[in-house]
């Protein structure tokens, strides 16, 4: 009935978008512009590899064929990072895919505790009905984290995240420093990040830019990640560390944790990052073209969004 008063259609995650993309495609002159988040089907191979359970592989397969299948009906696709880009080219590089950045702000973080010695503690953030965090946080807390104790006996680890498991909450013990907090209020998110001295993002697999990362960087953290954590972010190696042996990673936490000023000084870092890549307008200078038809910028879009 709307279709001539709606120019575009930005659908968002591959199992949301195939419901709509043929009935819009086949009844309308809607443009189609798709957003994929991450790409499932790579994530879960990454998985598949690392543990060699062959029902995850079928899992990959299946969101590879869902995944190229609406990537092939869009008029373009986004997603958050040259990676997904690149690796969609290899399969077939015909389809019209941009990386775009994945978090963009435009307000700034204005007073951040910049004394770093009155700062304690690790933290990790990230909901726990993605496997991955869960994966990070078993392997850090029993492979990683021991180690930094050995050196620093008196440091916690604090884990904010929803939907904790019982695995998770099992962790915590007491005397060992591993402090399960759960869900969090954005205010008390916001006070760990000003309280915490060291972010850990210890993701051994997942797909696309991580915002656990985008989030602690905005928020002026010193931060210790995984190659997998910092992938696809941008000259993102300018402004944390980056390790994937665990008992490197244990070193480079304790190293850190033990110099105050060298944090603050990632922390000026962060935010003038921030600032150059994640903006609103480098968002825009991404996308504006795609938002016209064949003969003029569009003057009036309508955004429908189903979550």
């Amino acid at each position: 009935r709307n279709k001539d008063e709606i120019d575009f259609a930005y659908l968002n995650r591959p199992h949301i978008a195939t419901k709509y993309v043929d009935f819009i495609k086949e009844n309308t002159n809607i443009k189609v512009i798709y957003y994929g988040h991450d790409l499932h089907f790579l994530r879960l191979g990454r998985e598949y590899a690392l543990t060699g359970d062959i029902s995850i592989k079928r899992e990959a397969d299946y969101w590879k064929a869902i995944e190229l299948s609406m990537m092939r009906k869009a008029a373009i696709s986004y997603y958050p990072s040259y990676v997904e880009v690149d690796a969609i080219h290899k399969i077939d590089p015909e389809i019209p895919v941009k990386a775009i950045t994945a978090y963009v702000y435009d307000e700034f973080l204005a007073n951040i505790q910049e004394d770093f010695a009155k700062r304690e503690g690790l933290l990790f953030v990230g909901g726990f009905a993605h496997p991955p965090n869960a994966d990070a946080v078993l392997w850090f807390a029993q492979e990683i984290f021991p180690l930094i104790r050995e050196k620093l006996p008196e440091i916690n680890f604090y884990v904010v995240g929803s939907k904790v498991t019982d695995e998770i909450k099992a962790l915590e013990q007491p005397g060992n420093g591993i402090i399960i907090k759960g869900f969090v209020s954005e205010e008390e998110l916001a006070e760990l990040y000003a309280s915490c001295r060291i972010v850990v993002v210890p993701l051994r697999y997942g797909a696309g830019v991580k915002g656990k990362v985008v989030e602690a960087i905005y928020n002026g953290a010193s931060i210790v990640t995984t190659g997998t954590g910092a992938e696809g972010i941008p000259e993102v190696e300018t402004i944390l560390e980056i390790e994937d042996d665990p008992a490197a990673f244990a070193e480079k936490c304790v190293s850190l944790y033990n110099d105050p000023a060298r944090c603050r000084s990632m922390c000026h870092a962060t935010q003038d990052y921030i600032r150059r890549h994640f903006s609103l307008e480098g968002a825009w200078k991404v996308i504006e073209e795609d938002f016209r038809d064949s003969s003029e910028q569009c003057s009036h879009a309508e955004f429908h969004v189903e979550k």
